[in-house]
């Protein structure tokens, strides 16, 4: 009977456990959808109200006139992300394979710690510090490529500058596991043909870690487009195409912090707001469907 009992209260407890992860997986899920179908409706009201041609090929965005151009807003965000792929990403996936295959292994474990502090800053301490000391800097080297009086230190090539910098560290550390995951068996075979260390990271390490590379530079290139605060301290937010990399202009995301605020719920300028949000969305979503689709057809590395 004592046994029956306490198999009794056991199965009790794991049914309330069961119910309570289930229903928390499906609170998530709701709330997913919900904001999914709140903003797809937003959205696609203001696309209708603007039309979706103009919304994304118009260079001017005036929402004080009622204009809604939002090229420019889109060129400024795939700009600065993909620049910041290039100042970021790119050393960042080297420095990853030099801390796995070259480094000694004392410092190792405290160049990764330093990266994890790295990338739990947050952003708006990021965009302080390229505000003082960043923009200054992109100042000079503008006035000495382009010429006095035509170019400052905020525009795109400070916001990209900026967001390279911010998604290197997780990119690194992403790119760090993925490494990592190599088989060891690898690098025994390729020693063993007496290849350098040299040879086997870029020629037998690099090529095994493919696909989660390519997940980390991904999910940097979505980071950075979705940004915020720290952009919005050094773009400039002129709400214009740039007619140079060290031009003021805007982005997606920095643009709808701008103008929510005089951006009544109901209203065009509101729904034009959540229209480019959606825009944002179906991006991200494209990298993600991206990403699958590049690395499908074996176990990501």
């Amino acid at each position: 009977m004592r046994t029956a009992a306490v198999a009794s209260d056991r199965g009790s407890r794991e049914a309330a456990v069961r119910l309570v992860l289930v229903s928390c997986a499906g609170l998530v899920l709701l709330t997913t959808v919900a904001m999914l179908a709140f903003l797809g409706h937003a959205g696609l009201k203001g696309i209708r109200e603007v039309g979706l041609v103009p919304l994304l090929s118009g260079i001017l965005w005036k929402p004080e006139a009622d204009t809604y151009g939002g090229l420019p807003l889109i060129f400024g965000t795939f700009v600065s992300a993909g620049g910041a792929i290039v100042v970021g990403a790119v050393p960042a996936v080297l420095a990853a394979l030099w801390t796995t295959e070259l480094a000694p292994r004392s410092t190792r474990s405290a160049y990764r710690r330093t990266m994890e502090v790295a990338a739990a800053v947050p952003s708006v301490v990021y965009g302080w510090l390229a505000l003082v000391y960043l923009v200054p800097q992109m100042e000079k080297v503008a006035h000495h490529v382009r010429g006095q009086g035509a170019t400052g230190g905020e525009g795109l090539a400070s916001a990209a500058v900026l967001l390279g910098i911010m998604i290197a560290p997780t990119v690194l550390l992403l790119s760090l596991d993925s490494l990592a995951r190599v088989p060891s068996a690898l690098r025994d075979a390729s020693a063993a043909l007496g290849a350098s260390p040299w040879q086997t990271a870029t020629r037998v390490i690099l090529p095994g870690g493919w696909r989660g590379i390519v997940v980390a530079v991904f999910f940097g290139f979505a980071r950075a487009a979705g940004e915020t605060m720290a952009v919005q301290m050094v773009i400039g937010g002129a709400r214009k195409l740039p007619e140079n990399a060290f031009s003021p202009t805007t982005t997606i995301s920095t643009q709808i912090v701008m103008d929510m605020q005089n951006a009544r719920p109901g209203t065009p300028g509101s729904n034009v707001l959540f229209a480019m949000s959606l825009v944002l969305l179906v991006v991200s979503v494209i990298v993600v469907l991206g990403t699958r689709w590049l690395t499908r057809g074996g176990k990501t590395a």
